[in-house]
């Protein structure tokens, strides 16, 4: 019986060994781990590579129709509780 045991420990730590090398491997293999790994103007993505920044340069953008799109419909919704005030 104790032959069987001894088998299936050191079967039991055969496969610690694999699956820790595998983990190991799969790590190591990743582009980057964070922002620092990455050259300049990059980050790191969810996928652990290295991906430029975006342009996000929206200084020629007009926050005019967002802000007056907002602002009806606060007058709106001013209106409609008016209108329940005097109903009560």
């Amino acid at each position: 019986m104790s032959d069987v045991w001894k088998t299936f420990g050191i079967t039991i730590i055969v496969l610690i060994v694999i699956v820790s090398a595998i983990l190991l491997v799969s790590y190591l293999s990743q582009e980057c781990h964070t922002n620092l790994d990455c050259s300049d103007g990059e980050y790191c993505a969810y996928n652990h590579k290295c991906v430029p920044h975006p342009n996000d340069d929206d200084s020629g953008k007009s926050l005019l129709p967002s802000a007056f799109v907002i602002a009806i419909a606060i007058i709106i919704a001013a209106f409609i509780i008016k209108g329940r005030m005097k109903k009560k």
